[in-house]
């Protein structure tokens, strides 16, 4: 009797167990039922007793029947939806209803059958509703920090604000509870940037400020640029001895500057065709004021943070309406931000550092008024952030510095807010060429076929080259003929018209490349020679006269005051120069 109870014990036990296979169990099962001995039936009969006392038949399939039905009619009804809860509706007969807004936009009135869940809901709370929207079933919580950024305009009526979107974008939407309490607050003002869903009209909660250098969008962290006055630039303009000044004193001697009424702001437009040096002049600038903030703070360049914050038509200008004039002003509010962010060395003593506002091809921005309405507001927005009597710019030492290629299509208020005299750069005159080109010939491999001094040497090339470019009676019979409307005598151009800056820096740059691979092949006299760089000069001179057009004639040549070009006739050119045939006869 034992035995028996003790086997009819494992077998139910296998039986019930979920880790043996449904296969063996079943077999096992099937066995008792076919085996038809008194053993077996005891066992079946203790096994189907011990069935029915845990697990009701007909509660079983009443469960399983119920389970099924809800299954059913879920999928009758469609998956679950989310919506956005807006607020109860005044009690009354019938069901607690509640405005729920759906994810398409739609506004529905659903029920609310739970008295916890009334009191708990907020406004601005996720909910849960079944597929057709009738009831909510629970408030929910989606951790769905995505949205479109808005910023805060003004409160409306009831719970209701005014936010921009997209530009100048003006919308109503509904505010959350969050919302409205920070707004009770004094934590949400004008700009403010919120979280909205833009499809269901309904601002979620506040973005938390920009602060810090990380959130500066123009300023640029690129390492300071490698370009030393004294190295570098050949012939300083006279700018930037002024500009360096004017830092030296406000960081060591600001109260000499205010008895003078001196403002702290400085604005200067630096003007010239393309090539011309602007931007490399700009460079020098910037790390010659670098050199002098590490001097007065005692902390090398490399320790000093970033400063220099730069503006390009690209980076501000927009399709949607109102977004340029916005991302102008962010421009202006990063300047005088960061420059009233003192800045503090090691050891502890506190600095105001300048801030250096770059705005590239300004003439993008601040064309004539009158042309065109949404260029206007542009410039109005201009105008009002660059008057040097506000008091966030007379009290912030920011140097604004604009460039362009066109100055005379600026707005003329404009040309007055930025300082009224331009800084021009035009062609190199001889003295300019020769400094610059001495400057770029320094440490290159000159060519010598009397063993001469290197200093020689390049004074020799340096001397070749100015006086073949500017000799009056040279070589040089033109290049290019201008003729104005109005005028029967056309004007010639010449190679010494065409040079500047960055000319001589392609020029040099093609004949170093002709000279490295003339010793690669193994020439006799290595090294870059006069004649490479006449060469050189004039194949680069050629390729500019060769793009010249009535329409753009006046960004490569400087043109009288109030002439129009009516046409452009390139000289025809010799294949060889004269002074490459002169040397091949004395050779």
């Amino acid at each position: 009797m034992l035995g028996l109870k003790k086997k009819s014990g494992q077998i139910k036990e296998k039986l019930f167990d979920p880790d043996v296979q449904i296969e063996h169990r079943k077999q096992l099962l099937q066995h008792l039922v076919m085996d038809g001995s008194k053993e077996s039936d005891a066992i079946l009969k203790s096994f189907l007793e011990e069935v029915a006392a845990g697990n009701n038949g007909e509660s079983l399939y009443n469960e399983k029947q119920k389970e099924l039905t809800e299954t059913l009619r879920a999928l009758e009804e469609g998956p679950m939806r989310v919506g956005t809860f807006i607020g109860m509706e005044q009690p009354g007969a019938g069901p607690h209803r509640a405005r729920v807004r759906l994810e398409d936009g739609h506004t529905v009135f659903t029920a609310v059958t739970e008295e916890n869940l009334i009191l708990e809901l907020k406004r601005g709370d996720e909910v849960l509703l079944d597929g057709q929207a009738k009831a909510i079933f629970a408030k929910i919580s989606l951790d769905d920090d995505t949205g479109e950024e808005a910023q805060f305009e003004r409160l409306l009526f009831g719970n209701c604000i005014e936010v921009s979107v997209r530009g100048d974008q003006r919308h109503v939407f509904d505010a959350s509870q969050d919302i409205l309490d920070a707004l009770d607050r004094g934590e949400v003002t004008p700009n403010s940037r919120l979280l909205t869903c833009f499809q269901r009209r309904f601002a979620k909660r506040v973005l938390p400020a920009e602060d810090g250098l990380g959130s500066y969008r123009f300023l640029d962290r690129r390492p300071l640029p490698d370009v030393l006055v004294e190295r570098d630039i050949g012939d300083p303009p006279s700018y930037m001895e002024r500009v360096v000044r004017m830092v030296e004193l406000e960081m060591t001697k600001p109260e000499l500057r205010r008895r003078y009424k001196l403002r702290r702001s400085m604005m200067l437009l630096l003007e010239g065709i393309s090539g011309s040096g602007k931007s490399f002049s700009l460079l020098g600038s910037i790390r010659k004021i670098y050199d002098v903030m590490a001097e007065v703070t005692g902390v090398p360049v490399q320790g000093l943070p970033p400063r220099v914050l730069r503006l390009r038509p690209p980076m501000v200008l927009s399709k949607w309406f109102g977004e340029t004039d916005r991302n102008i002003d962010r421009f202006f509010s990063e300047a005088e931000q960061l420059a009233g962010e003192k800045f503090l060395t090691p050891e502890g003593k506190e600095h105001d550092l300048p801030v250096i506002a770059v705005m590239e091809e300004i003439d993008g921005l601040t064309r004539t008024r009158g042309q065109d309405g949404i260029y206007d507001r542009i410039l109005t927005t201009l105008l009002e952030r660059t008057d040097p009597t506000r008091q966030e710019l007379r009290d912030k030492l920011i140097l604004f510095f604009g460039t362009t290629n066109v100055a005379h299509l600026i707005d003329m208020a404009f040309l007055r807010r930025i300082g009224g005299t331009v800084e021009h750069f035009g062609r190199l005159s001889r003295r300019s060429f020769a400094e610059v080109l001495d400057r770029h010939l320094d440490g290159l491999p000159l060519g010598s076929v009397n063993k001469q001094k290197e200093d020689d040497v390049r004074r020799s090339a340096v001397n070749d080259l100015t006086a073949w470019l500017y000799s009056p009676h040279g070589e040089d019979r033109g290049q290019v003929s201008l003729h104005f409307v109005g005028s029967a005598v056309p004007e010639i151009r010449y190679r010494r018209d065409f040079v500047t800056a960055g000319l001589v820096d392609r020029a040099v740059q093609q004949a170093s490349n002709l000279a490295c691979d003339a010793e690669d092949f193994g020439c006799d006299t290595p090294g870059v020679t006069p004649e490479i760089l006449r060469r050189c000069f004039h194949q680069q001179v050629q390729a500019i006269v060769r793009q010249l057009r009535v329409q753009n004639v006046a960004n490569y040549l400087e043109l009288p005051e109030g002439v129009r070009v009516q046409r452009v006739e390139p000289i025809e050119q010799p294949a060889v120069l004269p002074s490459e045939l002169l040397r091949v006869a004395c050779g």
